[in-house]
């Protein structure tokens, strides 16, 4: 096993590929922990999106139970608003990547039933 010497490098940094063992976590000293667990927690937040309305208001029932009160919904309701738009962005450029909506692009479609009413000639 390779063993670095953290002070010469003056900062700690996570490696995905070789994780420290408990017993070399419990060597650093406090510093060099939370240097060690800030890099971690970049390095995972990269694979993570904020939750959504549905998951915020989900988890505040949970938790509260029946005390939960109408502002607090609306609270969970607002933050949840976040995650909806990231996750409407990252559908929004995978389509993009993708070449866009296909009824758009094929010439053969002449006419796009947008509305019910128009399903029926």
């Amino acid at each position: 096993m390779l063993f670095i010497n953290w002070q010469t490098i003056g900062y700690m940094i996570y490696d995905p590929k070789n994780e420290l063992t408990d017993v070399e976590l419990s060597a650093l000293n406090e510093k060099e922990f939370f240097e060690y667990l800030d890099s971690k927690a970049k390095h995972l937040k990269q694979f993570t999106r904020p939750l959504g309305s549905y998951e915020t208001k989900h988890f505040a029932a949970w938790t509260k139970g029946d005390s939960l009160t109408t502002e607090e919904l609306k609270k969970a309701k607002e933050i949840g608003k976040e995650g909806d738009v990231v996750y409407n962005e990252s559908i929004k450029t995978a389509a993009e990547k993708l070449g866009g909506d296909p009824k758009f692009k094929d010439e053969g479609i002449k006419n796009i039933k947008t509305n019910r009413t128009q399903w029926f000639d």
